[in-house]
């Protein structure tokens, strides 16, 4: 399985901006105090993802105002979201050409590198905000998907790993570590990852594949067969997790109902693996061995 996939979405390091006062030194005049009421209406433009008229309000407020940086900040998002890459780069690049490491300039230029489909220099542009800042945790974590979109699943890995450990809270990062060590052939580790996640966080069908093979693998049945439950909760359609869940009830459980009902879901949802199936009926236990069998000759996955 790909580790990170699933519709990830970089992070925009300057999310704060948008959100943020106004600098205080904006009230020391009525030019000031205009720019920043500019620079709000940009913002509540921003909000709606009316990106052009965001635009227009930043730099009638950056006109009045050319050392309100954070407009230049958010005017350079704005003209990215439109497509204006080149007057996002303008914007950007003036900020640096007054700040050259500045962090949030930094990571704005290399988000707008991103977005518009350049992403070996946005990896550049990122790895070069962590040379200033090691710890930037948006920034490590979009290192992480440019490095394994690259095929460096083990510099994503360590992107990651050091993400979670700079943001433990951030369950939605832990799984796509733990997704990311799957890849990597690194169970424990993973299973580890998985078991730090709070009950309440609610995973993907494959997520709960992946546990329950690791769980397996750990011979924690009863843990295995609740996993694979959830996936074919997620989806009732993963025709292998109900084959798996089936296996398990007759096999482990000695669920001899549950695990021809789970079988039944198996064959309807298409399961035609007939080496899992032979497996099946060489298991030493098997709970009502002959109806797996009848069921299994039916849909001809045995002779």
């Amino acid at each position: 399985m790909r580790a990170m996939s699933h519709g990830t979405r970089l992070v925009l390091g300057l999310a704060a901006i948008l959100a943020a006062a106004v600098l205080a030194s904006c009230a020391s005049s009525p030019s000031t105090n205009l720019a920043s009421e500019w620079y709000e209406i940009g913002n509540g433009w921003f909000d709606q993802g009316a990106w052009a008229k965001a635009g227009t309000a930043y730099a009638r407020a950056i006109s009045i105002d050319p050392k309100l940086a954070a407009a230049s900040y958010n005017l350079a998002r704005a003209l990215a979201e439109s497509g204006d890459y080149p007057g996002a780069f303008k914007a950007i690049d003036g900020v640096l050409s007054v700040d050259a490491e500045n962090i949030r300039a930094l990571t704005a230029r290399a988000w707008i590198l991103y977005k518009s489909g350049d992403a070996k220099a946005a990896l550049a542009a990122y790895e070069k905000v962590l040379a200033l800042d090691e710890w930037a945790p948006d920034v490590l974590f979009n290192v992480s998907l440019l490095r394994e979109a690259a095929g460096d699943l083990d510099g994503a890995i360590a992107g990651l790993k050091a993400y979670v450990e700079a943001k433990p809270e951030d369950e939605k990062t832990l799984v796509l570590y733990a997704r990311a060590l799957m890849g990597k052939g690194r169970g424990e580790e993973a299973l580890l990852a998985y078991g730090k996640l709070g009950a309440q966080v609610k995973l993907e069908a494959d997520d709960y594949v992946n546990l329950g093979k690791l769980q397996e693998e750990g011979r924690d049945f009863a843990k295995a067969i609740e996993s694979y439950a959830l996936a074919v909760a997620v989806d009732p359609k993963r025709s292998s997790a109900w084959f798996s869940l089936a296996r398990l009830r007759l096999s482990q459980a000695e669920d001899g109902e549950g695990g021809l009902e789970a079988l039944d879901k198996a064959l309807e949802a298409g399961f035609a693996d007939m080496d899992a199936a032979a497996a099946l009926l060489a298991e030493p236990v098997l709970a009502e061995r002959e109806r797996v069998q009848e069921k299994l000759t039916a849909k001809g996955l045995v002779p």
